[in-house]
């Protein structure tokens, strides 16, 4: 199973690496993976590289851009790694080998845990778009959904979503009002076991708020989200600063890893 799932997960990051550097024209673009029990990462999938410096490069959380990524669960970038004030410089040598600048890091998170980063880098010190930010964010969450399909529900589960079936069959031919409302109960509990726990109350988002944010999690500008949704750009805006106030968010990138990170699918 643990082979599988590493299979899966080396396939799902290399897809998203050789869109980033094939298509939308990075330098370089590499995943890293957490070790399990470790608050740490180590890359270990690249594309672009013209060295092996990092590779196996182990990044801890808190250290360096990629680790700042999975301290803050967010999108981390900088113009000039080497002389950025806003992080540690724990691998300044790795970074300089292979002659990167500006680096963006997204944290891959499942049920709100960090599971690896990936990154994007240039040889030059430009920034990146947010155009580019929203298809590295895209594409994390690409990663994260091939992961989650690839681990099936545990057969517990599935025996108890047959149970439900058979059982909604039973009550059907239940004649007796309390006898019914009680097998009714029965089956509701059962049900409970098989679905994901609700987001909580303070970050519970509208159904028009989450379509929205779900289009935004493509990738898509306002202007065609309204058009998909039926709605002027305006409205699109406001849906979501809804969303990022409600998920106590400053842009729309940490708001789609958040609302991830809660069980909504994106």
């Amino acid at each position: 199973m643990a082979a599988a799932a590493d299979e899966v997960w080396a396939s799902a990051v290399d897809d998203a690496l050789v869109r980033l550097v094939d298509r939308a024209g990075v330098d370089v673009a590499f995943g890293a993976r957490a070790l399990p029990g470790e608050q740490c990462v180590v890359i270990s999938r690249l594309r672009g590289a013209r060295t092996t410096a990092l590779q196996d490069l182990v990044v801890r959380s808190g250290t360096g851009l990629g680790g700042k990524a999975m301290a803050l669960r967010r999108p981390v970038t900088v113009t000039d790694y080497l002389h950025a004030r806003e992080i540690s410089h724990h691998y300044d040598r790795p970074v300089a080998r292979e002659g990167l600048h500006a680096i963006l890091a997204v944290p891959l998170l499942t049920a709100g845990q960090v599971t690896g980063v990936l990154y994007a880098g240039l040889r030059q010190r430009l920034e990146f778009g947010e155009r580019m930010q929203r298809l590295a964010m895209s594409l994390a969450g690409e990663v994260r959904q091939r992961m989650a399909a690839a681990q099936q529900p545990p057969a517990v589960h599935l025996r108890l979503r047959e149970a439900c079936r058979d059982l909604e069959r039973v009550i059907a031919r239940v004649h007796d009002p309390a006898v019914r409302a009680e097998l009714e109960a029965v089956r509701r509990r059962l049900a409970a076991e098989t679905r994901p726990a609700a987001p909580p109350a303070a970050g519970r988002l509208s159904r028009r708020e989450h379509e929205a944010l779900s289009h935004a999690a493509q990738g898509l500008p306002n202007a065609e989200i309204a058009a998909r949704m039926g709605l002027t750009p305006g409205t699109v805006k406001a849906y979501l600063r809804s969303v990022m106030r409600k998920l106590g968010c400053r842009n729309r990138m940490e708001a789609v890893n958040r609302a991830r990170a809660l069980g909504y699918p994106l």
